[in-house]
């Protein structure tokens, strides 16, 4: 198996993505029964190359949902107790706001946006109270930030027996996730990010104990884990599944195979240090500190005089897409989305662009 050629284009948003046409086209193929042969056979193909991209031997979940419902699925599916939310961004509180529409008694560890959840910080967190889970947001889609999952994974190892769901949502497959290394319990993306589909399927991890657990404990239906499990063991889904994104998802994981994931991940970290590069060089500035930056996403602060929302605008009069600030940044920053296929190449010819626009 070889790697085909990425996808150049000129879609930058932090995701949805652009898409392969082999990938796209494959979501024409005829449908077939999802209780038949050629589904199990199908559904079979994709958990086995799957678990290489989330590093886990253990069974991956495939959900007809966004990955704002495997959220839910991990606050629901968790044992009982108090919840604490690592909240550093748009999207970390929204996976605290889905802990208490849940009914959970929560606490909130507040880091400031752009920052960092460190070791130490967590630790003090879970010295205060006895929690059942932790969540976290890996890379901070609405500020370009990259916690360290790892480092947070440990502290709630060592510091309590608290559960570790994590949003890998604009980190895997574009950056380091080791589910099973770093100590993960659940771990959930959506296949619009740097998996490169297009936005339809959930997909997610969980643990050996997280499972066992949630077979006794879950205040979910469609998103019972445990009804997922019984069902992903015949190699099938508990309900109608959308097989048209499968057919996709089954195309793309064989490129992203292909590519493998050092390669995958190194690529990334390349258009990255680009972005940075070519920011620094035109006085604009990446908002998270070193050592804190999204692989997938960059968030800047352009330079004095240049209007973020403005600049979104011209880069789209150019036949350009890239997204503008989010959140409690909306008017300050604009983001560059380099995740999925996109190749260096691409990246470049999107800079030129932003740099006539602002000539």
């Amino acid at each position: 198996m070889t790697a085909s050629l990425l996808t150049q284009g000129t879609f930058f948003f932090p995701g949805p993505t652009e898409v392969r046409a082999e990938v796209l086209a494959a979501m024409t193929r005829p449908l077939i029964a999802h209780r038949g042969k050629a589904f199990e056979s199908l559904y079979a193909s994709i958990q086995e190359s799957l678990r290489p991209i989330f590093r886990t031997t253990r069974p991956v979940y495939v959900s007809s949902s966004s990955a704002t419902g495997l959220m839910e699925a991990a606050v629901r599916c968790a044992p009982e107790g108090r919840v604490l939310s690592i909240v550093n961004g748009a999207f970390s509180a929204r996976f605290s706001a889905i802990v208490k529409a849940c009914g959970r008694e929560s606490d909130v560890l507040e880091v400031p946006y752009g920052e960092i959840a460190t070791l130490d910080v967590v630790a003090d967190a879970l010295k205060k109270a006895r929690y059942a889970a932790v969540t976290v947001v890996h890379s901070e889609t609405s500020t370009g930030t990259l916690n360290d999952l790892a480092a947070v994974a440990k502290a709630v190892r060592s510091g309590s027996d608290a559960f570790v769901l994590a949003d890998v949502v604009t980190s895997l497959a574009g950056s380091p996730v080791e589910c099973d290394a770093w100590g993960l319990d659940f771990a959930l993306t959506g296949t619009q990010k740097a998996l490169a589909l297009p936005p339809g399927l959930g997909v997610a991890f969980a643990s050996d104990r997280y499972r066992a657990r949630a077979k006794e404990r879950s205040r979910a239906h469609y998103l019972r884990l445990s009804e997922a499990e019984a069902f992903a063991e015949k190699s099938q889904t508990p309900y109608t599944p959308s097989t048209p994104h499968l057919f996709a998802l089954d195309v793309q994981l064989d490129h992203i195979l292909a590519e493998t994931m050092e390669g995958r991940w190194a690529r990334h970290d390349a258009l990255r240090r680009r972005v940075l590069e070519w920011a620094e060089q035109r006085g604009h500035r990446a908002v998270p500190p070193e050592g804190a930056r999204s692989w997938t996403v960059s968030c800047l602060m352009p330079r004095e005089g240049v209007s973020p929302e403005a600049l979104v605008a011209k880069a789209k009069e150019r036949g350009y897409t890239i997204g503008g600030g989010y959140g409690k940044w909306k008017a300050t920053t604009f983001r560059i989305g380099h995740m999925g296929d996109v190749d260096l190449a691409s990246l470049d010819a999107l800079l030129m662009v932003l740099d006539e626009a602002v000539s």
